[in-house]
């Protein structure tokens, strides 16, 4: 899924960048903030406090920078990634939620 978001231009990466749309309003604001498990004690916290303070949903992933970037088809190791459309954001939630899930299962 994030690979199609990607595709379709709906993806903001890097902790800058993504901090940086969090302000903004109508579509191109972020719906939904994913934060590598690689990412800084300083990037979680600067993401992590934008995202509450702007009411985003941030869900950190058990994935390095490098595995993000593989998903994301791109050569980079990105820790924080925001995507800007409704749907994408809802279906890439609820596989996030759904993986967890499943990691607590076994």
């Amino acid at each position: 899924m994030l690979g199609f978001a990607m595709r379709a231009g709906k993806v903001v990466i890097g902790t800058d960048l993504v901090c940086r749309s969090m302000s903004k309003s109508g579509k191109d604001r972020p719906r939904l903030i994913l934060l590598s498990d690689g990412a800084s004690q300083g990037a979680k916290k600067k993401v992590s406090c934008k995202a509450e303070f702007y009411g985003i949903e941030l869900v950190s992933l058990p994935l390095s920078p490098e595995e993000l970037g593989r998903l994301l088809g791109k050569s980079t190791t990105p820790v924080t990634v925001a995507i800007t459309d409704d749907g994408f954001a809802r279906e890439i939630s609820l596989a996030a939620e759904a993986s967890e899930h499943t990691e607590e299962e076994n």
